[in-house]
């Protein structure tokens, strides 16, 4: 029987006294326009907008970079019938290469007002990685 290591994990919640409107001009500067106009498009928009924010903050949590997320660079996609995917785009911020190229896998969960994200790196050789990243 092989031992292969956990995955790491991280959780964030967000109560609705935490949750800013929909209409507030901050979700621009976190999330893309597609997941703007995602989030707008359904029921409880607040509670799909902050969903996203979260797991772009603990995705980015786990990999370990110390620096401001890269809002618009990252993007939480969600085909129809599929999970979402937190799909990272652009060039690494300055000091971040070699902190790992795992793409952390997410889970989104909201309900009432509250939100939350999950998000976990796959343990070795389980993938996905970021393409051209060394494994």
């Amino acid at each position: 029987m092989s031992h292969r290591a956990r995955p790491r994990l991280a959780l964030r919640l967000a109560t609705p006294q935490q949750t800013p409107a929909a209409g507030d001009p901050r979700w621009a500067h976190w999330l893309t326009e597609a997941e703007l106009a995602y989030a707008h498009g359904l029921l409880r928009a607040e509670e799909h907008l902050s969903a996203r924010k979260l797991a772009k903050e603990v995705g980015w949590d786990l990999l370990g970079w110390p620096y401001e997320p890269p809002w618009q660079d990252m993007e939480i996609r969600r085909r129809p019938g599929a999970a979402p995917v937190l799909h990272l785009g652009g060039e690494p911020a300055p000091g971040t290469r070699g902190h790992g190229t795992a793409r952390p896998g997410v889970s989104l969960a909201h309900a009432r007002g509250y939100a939350a994200a999950l998000a976990w790196l796959p343990s070795a050789g389980a993938g996905p990685h970021f393409p051209g990243a060394a494994t």
